[in-house]
């Protein structure tokens, strides 16, 4: 009976200190995490099509920057480097559920409507259609779109050319507008 007690209390003291960021972080940390958290998280569902996953990758994402700071804002655009870490971290995962043959109806989950709130929710035939989009297409259309990222940032995100960013675009746009104005 005391482990259980001792585990809640270990759980709430976790909850507080995370909704009561330490007085030592980083200056400009925690305005960055306000302004680009929920489209990360947002971001990484519409990629991955599973909110759970990416909710998981973007905490540690943001933990990795918060880690490395200092020289990561001195260096490159932290956005960007969260999002590309974000986006690993997703693959990274991926891989993993991939390999555990219990957790094959866990992968198989559709987006549900409800897994992309607030202010934007896509219709059920964008997001089959979406779907249907290869993985780097995936990425960059929701970079562009959700996360708002220029084609350089894109770029630095995907680890790829601003070339190749573009030519992602264009194919995704071209696919969807066939699939969509199908229906």
């Amino acid at each position: 009976m005391t482990d259980h007690v001792s585990a809640i209390e270990a759980a709430q003291g976790e909850r507080e200190r995370a909704l009561n960021p330490p007085a030592d972080w980083p200056a400009g940390f925690e305005a960055f995490v306000h302004n680009h958290g929920s489209r990360l998280v947002k971001s990484l569902a519409l990629i991955t099509l599973d909110r759970g996953l990416a909710e998981d990758a973007a905490q540690e994402a943001f933990l990795q920057l918060y880690l490395h700071w200092d020289e990561i804002s001195a260096r490159q655009d932290p956005a960007a480097w969260l999002f590309r870490v974000g986006m690993n971290r997703c693959k990274n995962y991926r891989r993993t559920l991939g390999r555990a043959a219990r957790l094959v109806d866990h992968m198989g989950r559709s987006l549900r409507e409800d897994d992309l709130a607030g202010e934007w929710s896509p219709e059920i035939d964008f997001v089959t259609a979406f779907k249907n989009l290869p993985n780097r297409q995936r990425m960059a259309v929701a970079l562009r779109y959700l996360a708002g990222f220029s084609t350089a940032q894109i770029a630095q995100a995907m680890g790829i050319s601003e070339g190749a960013v573009g030519s992602h675009l264009h194919k995704a746009r071209a696919s969807l507008r066939r699939v969509l104005e199908a229906d």
